[in-house]
């Protein structure tokens, strides 16, 4: 995974609404990009400073956004009245042990070592420091960013709220004195931000299953394609539809929120491994618009409909490859009020 890393200095008053405007305009923009693994949006309210960083599937991915998120760029720089610097990093290390909300606590250490080093570097923070991350409390998530050519790092944690990232300080510091003792790494500072947003998927099934879920449960339709291998897919639903690629896709988005408009669908469970998942799940909606089942239509019936299911995924390179849906279609014409005969 790569990521680049943009941080603004601007005007405290506006702080406010240059994140709202990322937040609405240039976060679905650079997510429609392809690669795109999600923005995270960091601000420090007191100094009109914010972070904002892109993540990507591949070196290719993110070299390729560039022209397009340009503008983006300077449309926040210019709202923010800020000046702009830009970097772009390796995140050889991603862990996570729970996805951290609006408000949590955020801190970047800025660390640099010899090229010749780096990867020593990584795997001391790998084999070190994340297990003694991991052990203080309120960590949400832990990465390390590197510039193989220039020997610049970043380390990243997220912590469950600002009381949090405060009570971590300590041991944090310690942290750091150790790290750098055994890497003959430098530290040139230490800055802490509030965050604004995330939506970074960190290249786990778990993660991309939960992202597929918010994006179609937002009604994000150019999101959730975005998520989906377009010219591989291949779907699978009751009632003997298979279908493949662009068609496979648009079917299941239209089928099921032309029919129930007001659709979400609920988390029981996710079983993931490396290749694919599992997704135990409950959708719930209200029958307002017309079914177009392979069977045939079925006519608005008004009735609310909460149904069990159970989604099953395979990946590759970080898009939905393939689909199978399976329900009881049975229970579900029985809660529209259809019987088998029609």
């Amino acid at each position: 995974m790569y990521a680049r890393m943009n941080t603004l200095a601007g005007d405290p008053a506006q702080l406010g609404e240059a994140t709202r405007y990322m937040e609405g305009t240039v976060q679905p923009h650079v997510e429609a990009q392809h690669g795109n693994r999600g923005l995270a949006c960091l601000a420090n309210a007191d100094l009109g400073t914010c972070v904002v960083a892109s993540y990507w599937d591949s070196l290719d991915a993110l070299t390729a956004s560039e022209q397009a998120v340009q503008v983006s760029r300077k449309e926040v720089a210019e709202r923010l009245h800020a000046t702009v610097t830009v970097e772009e990093y390796d995140v050889p290390v991603f862990v996570r042990r729970s996805r951290p909300g609006a408000g949590a606590g955020v801190r970047i250490t800025h660390v640099s070592c010899a090229t010749q080093n780096i990867d020593a570097l990584i795997q001391e923070f790998r084999n070190t420091a994340v297990p003694a991350l991991m052990g203080m409390g309120g960590l949400a998530s832990a990465q390390l960013m590197a510039d193989r050519v220039t020997g610049r790092c970043l380390v990243i944690t997220a912590w469950e709220s600002k009381d949090a990232l405060a009570a971590s300080r300590t041991a944090g510091a310690r942290l750091r004195v150790n790290m750098s003792e055994v890497t003959h790494a430098q530290i040139h500072g230490v800055e802490e931000y509030e965050l604004v947003f995330t939506s970074v998927r960190d290249g786990d099934v778990r993660s991309l299953i939960e992202r597929d879920i918010q994006l179609w449960n937002a009604k994000d339709r150019e999101g959730w394609l975005a998520g989906i291998d377009l010219h591989r897919l291949a779907a699978r639903t009751p009632g003997g539809m298979r279908l493949t690629g662009r068609d496979a896709a648009d079917a299941l988005w239209d089928m099921y929120n032309e029919a129930f408009p007001d659709n979400q669908l609920e988390i029981i469970s996710i079983h993931a491994d490396a290749r694919g998942g599992v997704h135990e799940g409950r959708a719930v909606g209200t029958h307002t618009g017309v079914l177009r089942a392979p069977g045939g239509e079925i006519q608005p019936t008004g009735k609310r409909a909460q149904l069990d299911f159970c989604g099953v995924y395979e990946f590759e390179e970080g898009k939905i490859t393939s689909f199978h849906l399976y329900f009881d279609q049975a229970e579900m014409l029985s809660q529209l009020g259809i019987t088998a005969s029609g």
